[in-house]
């Protein structure tokens, strides 16, 4: 996936970085602190099961301050949404990521 990101980047550079300023905007856009803002993203990461985002967004997050419990609890409220399979997947990713 890193190689693939770095291809898109290479042959996109200016539609990646029109997509950093709008990610980065709206990261900033509202009341929520970083933190929040990087937990909400590992939440999104684990109920569409993206694997690379994950384990990025929870560096992310840890650099913000999150504990591991804060990150593990924003991965146990994807169960209602996309249930026990992205859930599970998400834990196992996130114990990988932590251990590191």
């Amino acid at each position: 996936m890193a190689q693939l990101l770095d291809d898109f980047k290479s042959q996109f550079p200016d539609a990646w970085s029109a997509y950093e300023a709008l990610r980065d905007v709206c990261d900033r856009a509202g009341p929520l602190d970083p933190k929040t803002v990087q937990l909400i993203k590992i939440g999104i990461s684990a109920a569409m099961e993206h694997e690379g985002g994950l384990v990025a967004h929870i560096a992310q997050a840890r650099r913000a301050g999150a504990t591991d419990a804060e990150i593990y609890h924003a991965i146990l409220v994807v169960i209602g949404l996309s249930g026990i399979p992205a859930t599970l997947a998400a834990f196992g990713t996130a114990g990988n990521a932590l251990e590191d």
